[in-house]
């Protein structure tokens, strides 16, 4: 992007429809077009015009003020992406507006507006798919659109809050509406079931998660690790690496081998792998890269950190090919659910994040360098102009925050040291050597 394009903003863009009809390129083939009449009511449409096979194209992205710049030119690099491996992105486009017309069960009527609403515009549109694929297909998948009634809604509710995921119910419950939404508008339907339904009927009102771990509960999560057979010792690694790293479950459970480099003791999290899309360097101290290098004889020469625990390939039980090139992301939450933790609250894997970052708060360890570990973005004017990264502050916080969890994985830390009392303090080495005092 030149310097005169990035100069280009909402400002620019109001401007140029102040002035009239208007056809201007933003870079990169994302072009700002609007007719007399668009231009009259401040409404203009983005175009990305391309080359496919020898021929010019172009693919209408949207209506502006509706879709913004930023959005635009995100949905615009994306669409490029797409171009560079030879799909002919218009094409496609097209494909999909007539196959809207051929819904007839829920399961296409779901894909299809999948493709149309979610899959360009989300960030993670796979976390709306997998909610599809596993609570909403399996029961009424095979039901006509037109068929489905307010008791078909209510068994999808039903047997997901069952299955334990009331807020995932509740994004079933969403999920639903718009796509019925969408037949609606479409004139498939006369009416959608899933409008009767409020969160009450689902997973009921969300509120913030505040469990976390005590040392006392890590104390015996160790211990319940440790002594039951089944539980495995790469599930027990992968707990304490989650723990000392503060990363999300499927950052680290999908994490490949070539974005590590033990020597320098660095793991390049790169920003296409993470919920906020924000790139972050972790610095990997003296019990983690123990505990990789333990991973690592266990991965068998893997290009990721975790490997399927099936061969990749046909699965003789169903048939079919592995879904992820690496651990499923059930396998830990199945392995947590089979430990016996007498006195110990239930807890899921995202509440290990919660408990590193209460841990790290009472080891005294700055805000912005706990933030900045679990890679939060620092908030308003701060997150603004602080573009520093604390990595060595950081390396010395998940030191101290890291010879802990090695304390307790070994069982050397006494019932009586209390974390949230105080009672382990960050050290202040300029070596950034880890320690931790009782």
């Amino acid at each position: 992007m030149t310097g005169t394009e990035k100069s280009i903003t909402d400002r620019t863009l109001r401007a140029w429809l102040a002035a009239g009809p208007t056809n201007k390129s933003i870079g990169d083939g994302l072009t700002f077009i609007a007719s007399d009449a668009s231009a009259a009511v401040g409404k203009a449409s983005w175009i990305l015009r391309y080359r496919i096979g020898g021929r010019q194209r172009e693919k209408v992205l949207g209506r502006y003020p509706d879709l913004s710049l930023k959005d635009a030119r995100e949905l615009a690099r994306r669409d490029r992406a797409q171009v560079q491996q030879g799909v002919d992105i218009a094409a496609a486009k097209q494909d999909v507006k007539a196959r809207l017309a051929d819904a007839r069960d829920v399961r296409e009527l779901g894909k299809l507006w999948h493709a149309r609403h979610i899959a360009e515009r989300y960030k993670h549109p796979k976390v709306v798919e997998r909610i599809l694929e596993r609570h909403v297909y399996p029961v009424i998948g095979t039901v006509q659109i037109v068929d489905v009634r307010e008791h078909h809604i209510d068994q999808v509710l039903t047997r997901t809050v069952k299955r334990g995921a009331p807020t995932i119910a509740n994004d079933a419950l969403r999920i639903l509406f718009r796509m019925f939404h969408l037949a609606m508008k479409r004139q498939w339907v006369d009416r959608n079931p899933a409008a009767s339904f409020d969160l009450s009927d689902a997973g009921g009102t969300e509120r913030p998660r505040e469990r976390w771990l005590s040392t006392a509960e890590l104390q015996a999560l160790a211990k319940a690790m440790r002594n039951t057979p089944s539980f495995g010792r790469i599930n027990e690694l992968s707990v304490w690496l989650l723990l000392a790293l503060c990363v999300r479950k499927m950052e680290l459970l999908g994490a490949r081998w070539d974005d590590f480099d033990l020597e320098a003791g660095v793991w390049l999290l790169r920003p296409e792998r993470t919920k906020t899309g924000a790139r972050i360097e972790i610095p990997l101290t003296e019990p983690v890269l123990a505990w990789l290098n333990e991973v690592r004889l266990l991965s068998c020469c893997s290009d990721y950190l975790f490997p399927p625990r099936r061969r990749v390939g046909i699965r003789p039980d169903t048939g079919q090919r592995n879904r992820f090139p690496h651990v499923s992301p059930d396998t830990l939450n199945l392995a947590l659910r089979r430990l016996e933790l007498d006195g110990v609250e239930h807890f899921t894997v995202h509440d290990m994040r919660r408990t590193a970052r209460s841990h790290m708060a009472a080891l005294g360890v700055d805000r912005f360098v706990a933030e900045r570990s679990l890679n939060h973005k620092l908030r308003d004017v701060e997150g603004t102009y602080n573009r520093y990264d604390y990595f060595d502050e950081r390396r010395r916080a998940l030191g101290v925050w890291a010879e802990m969890l090695r304390r307790l994985a070994a069982g050397e830390v006494e019932e009586s040291q209390e974390t949230p009392r105080g009672r382990f303090r960050m050290s202040k080495q300029a070596d950034g050597n880890a320690e931790a005092k009782g």
